[in-house]
């Protein structure tokens, strides 16, 4: 087996060579990238490795590798079987509870931004079909490329991964999106309702305030890649600093690596982060919801004092027992 890929590697090496003889890469390049599909038979998996290396126009070089397993085999034995058979059950239901929803607002004239939870089950129901057709789109095209394990051919999966990922994603948005719907029937709960009311009424000023902290990160985004984008990978681009200034504030920075990128904008540019987004800008995030939750708990004091009406029930009864004594 290790001698059938000497051949393989071989050829690589001599386009490789002949690449570079001829000047395929040169100032103008900003990535270089390699691909590997390989297929496990046992647990129905297949992979695809990436090594990339990226020569941003600050300069500098940036390698790394991109790992990615999708089950493009989906419905291949009974338990993916029945799997699809309770993907398709939950669109059926998806379908009568639309229908439902369309012809009680038809048939009473009312609207369905009157109820938020309708709006928040029409919003999964629209990214539920999203979901299967992104589904169906992987199914076509994983058929179009007639993959056969026994032929040793190049198949090029990585869109049909890609798609995959994408599908993933978006499930398990869902799920967490089911798990959440749990709160349209503890509503009648006071704890669940101090909830909800305390994100609705916290809802505007926090909208306010993450526009702020995205200028705020845009700003430091654009300073961290003029400044250390050859030197730290996180920083190597703009897109890239963008989402590692937000990942910065949840899990740290590393202080040695900015250090070793500049003795004195390295120190600076973390001291002042810290100092505005994790010092300023979370604080007065949880402040919002803390106000917000004061102001809903001195309204709602004396308004629901045991929740489950036969708790209730009993509290009447057991102070009048004791009041008659």
């Amino acid at each position: 087996r290790g001698n059938a890929t000497v051949p393989c590697v071989t050829v690589a090496d001599s386009i490789a060579r002949d690449l570079q003889a001829t000047g395929w890469i040169d100032y103008r390049t900003r990535a270089v990238l390699a691909e590997v599909f390989v297929y496990n038979p046992s647990l129905n998996y297949f992979v695809m490795v990436q090594a990339v290396l990226e020569m941003p126009s600050t300069g500098g070089a940036h390698p790394h590798a991109n790992v990615r397993a999708s089950r493009l085999l989906r419905y291949s034995s009974t338990v993916d079987l029945a799997l699809l058979g309770l993907e398709v059950s939950m669109l059926l239901l998806i379908c009568f509870d639309t229908m439902e929803k369309v012809v009680f607002y038809r048939t009473y004239r009312q609207h369905v931004r009157d109820n938020p939870w309708d709006v928040y089950d029409a919003l999964f129901h629209v990214l539920f079909f999203i979901l299967m057709i992104f589904r169906l789109n992987v199914v076509t095209k994983f058929d179009a490329l007639r993959f056969d394990p026994a032929i040793r051919v190049y198949y090029d999966l990585g869109e049909v991964i890609y798609w995959d990922s994408a599908a993933e994603g978006l499930a398990a948005w869902l799920a967490w999106m089911l798990w959440f719907r749990s709160f349209k029937y503890l509503y009648h709960l006071s704890w669940a309702r101090h909830i909800l009311d305390t994100l609705y009424r916290a809802t505007f000023p926090l909208l306010g305030l993450c526009l702020a902290g995205l200028i705020l990160l845009l700003a430091f985004a654009h300073a961290g890649m003029l400044a250390f984008g050859t030197q730290i990978h996180d920083l190597r681009t703009f897109g890239v600093a963008l989402i590692s200034c937000y990942r910065f504030i949840f899990s740290g920075m590393r202080y040695d690596e900015f250090r070793a990128a500049g003795s004195f904008l390295g120190p600076l540019f973390y001291i002042a982060f810290k100092v505005w987004m994790v010092l300023i800008y979370v604080r007065f995030f949880v402040a919002v919801i803390l106000d917000a939750y004061r102001e809903c708990m001195q309204e709602q004091r004396n308004r629901w004092s045991l929740t489950f009406p036969p708790l209730q029930a009993l509290a009447h009864d057991i102070s009048d027992w004791i009041e008659g004594y």
